[in-house]
């Protein structure tokens, strides 16, 4: 989901890209289309959909991979590329490689959407497939991860899980008080005030969250999200506070070292990554066009092996560009993301019960996307 330009690739907040993780709750309020897809599936298509997208952006020459603003977007979906990769090794070898690799390939999914409204490129051909690359990472996420087989397991949270849960309560509070600091110096730069406004909501949200394992689990969801609006905002912010923000993202790192801790330590039964689970309306995964096995040998590694690194200069030059670039504070249509992504956050709705699902997950919390408040715009 490219969250802004790809109509964001379901890279644009209003929904996340795929299927922004609540939909996994809300499944009973949408139409099955009769597909079905186990883990493996869902691999390739998602594959397959990162090679369209590839191939549709590498054939766009407004889409340059040397030209600075496009950097940002090219690296993050540099990191989808190799977290696949992951993510395929893992499950053949049913390592926790499988389940590190897609969560952090949901990541760079939403760090892309945010990435890819700094393109200003409306190719419709790289939204597309960025939609339905987010999809198939949302559907692998919500229902063949640890977390899943938790939440289908159900009980209370255990000593651990609350406390667990206290700690990532904690360091939402202090992320809000560094994110109050940046938002003084943002004031004149409306997309990144925007984005910060997105993460904001996300960290109240997950504050008011009852201590259950829906919202406990609905959170590790967002928190994806989240972590992946901290780094793609990253290009926005101007060089005389970046270190500020640079607080954001050292957050984010700390936070992973902690979950993948976590993941370590929780049993998983793989013989559930065999199960098809329903694909429903707005949850598409198929890519239309023919894509070989050969072109996406050909467009993973492209994304993988090239570089998008990024001189300081050229920072500069996209974070200066993107202060006064209208359409990237905008609601664009152009983006990655659709309404199916606005899930993540409602997961646990049904058991809070209370206004903040109303508010949290309403357009609101994504600036006024699509209605989701998990992604950002």
């Amino acid at each position: 989901m490219l969250c802004f330009s790809l109509s964001v690739f379901a890279v644009a907040r209003a929904t996340t890209p795929g299927h922004t993780l609540a939909a996994v709750a809300k499944t009973a309020q949408k139409k099955p289309t009769g597909q079905k897809a186990d883990a493996k599936t869902l691999l390739d298509n998602g594959s397959k959909a990162l090679a369209a997208m590839i191939k549709a952006a590498r054939a766009d020459k407004g889409l340059d991979p040397k030209t600075p603003k496009n950097k940002p977007f090219w690296k993050s979906t540099q990191l989808i590329a190799k977290n696949l990769k992951m993510a395929r090794t893992g499950l053949t070898a049913k390592s926790n490689d499988f389940f590190k690799g897609i969560a952090e390939a949901r990541k760079a999914e939403e760090q892309m959407k945010v990435d890819w409204q700094l393109t200003d490129s409306k190719n419709e051909k790289v939204i597309e497939n960025g939609k339905k690359l987010g999809h198939a990472i949302a559907l692998l996420r919500t229902d063949f991860s640890k977390e899943a087989a938790r939440k289908k397991k159900g009980g209370e949270l255990t000593a651990k899980e609350k406390a667990e849960f206290d700690e990532i309560k904690a360091q939402q509070k202090e992320l809000l008080a560094k994110i109050k600091t940046l938002e003084k110096a943002a004031q004149k730069d409306k997309a990144l005030e925007k984005g910060l406004r997105e993460i904001e909501k996300q960290a109240n949200h997950i504050l008011k969250e009852p201590a259950t394992v829906d919202a406990y689990i609905a959170t590790l969801y967002l928190l994806d999200v989240q972590i992946g609006l901290v780094r793609g905002y990253e290009y926005y912010v101007d060089k005389p506070w970046r270190a500020d923000y640079l607080t954001l993202v050292n957050w984010t790192n700390t936070y992973e070292t902690s979950y993948y801790e976590w993941e370590a330590s929780v049993s998983y039964e793989w013989a559930s990554v065999d199960t098809s689970v329903d694909i429903y309306e707005g949850e598409d995964v198929d890519v239309s066009e023919s894509v070989s096995d050969e072109e996406i040998n050909s467009e993973e590694s492209y994304a993988e092996n090239e570089s998008f690194d990024m001189s300081e200069s050229e920072e500069d030059e996209v974070a200066k560009e993107e202060d006064t670039d209208e359409e990237v504070a905008s609601d664009d249509d152009d983006s990655m993301e659709d309404a199916s992504d606005d899930e993540g956050e409602d997961m646990s709705d049904d058991d809070a019960g209370d206004d903040d699902s109303g508010d949290d997950d309403s357009g609101d919390d994504n600036g006024g996307d699509d209605g989701g408040a998990d992604e950002g715009d």
